[in-house]
């Protein structure tokens, strides 16, 4: 499997546009080019989450990486999120973390 994921950097908005899964196969390498926005002063961590249909629990892992990584504890926003990897999110507890939109 690919990374399946691109990130952009915009003013103080980092976007990672996920692919089809967040898993143990590319969860990894989402953290370590997260960990290259960690002194950017990003603000808000987007995720256009259009085309996911799977995560796993490292993909939850790496979501929350970005959360406590990147410098000054950054919003975190779901685009376009299925339900059903919104009820992973309720499962373990993190929803009260994310804000959730759909374009």
């Amino acid at each position: 499997m690919e990374n399946q994921f691109e990130l952009a950097l915009e003013g103080t908005i980092l976007t990672i546009k996920l692919g089809e899964e967040l898993a143990t196969a590319n969860a990894t390498a989402l953290m370590e080019e997260i960990n290259n926005y960690r002194e950017t002063g990003v603000k808000k961590v987007v995720f256009d989450a259009t085309k996911l249909s799977y995560i796993a629990s490292s993909g939850i892992r790496a979501i929350y990486y970005a959360k406590q990584k990147v410098a000054g504890n950054p919003a975190i926003e779901f685009i376009n999120c299925a339900q059903n990897i919104r009820d992973v999110f309720e499962m373990v507890g993190i929803q009260d973390q994310i804000t959730f939109v759909n374009k």
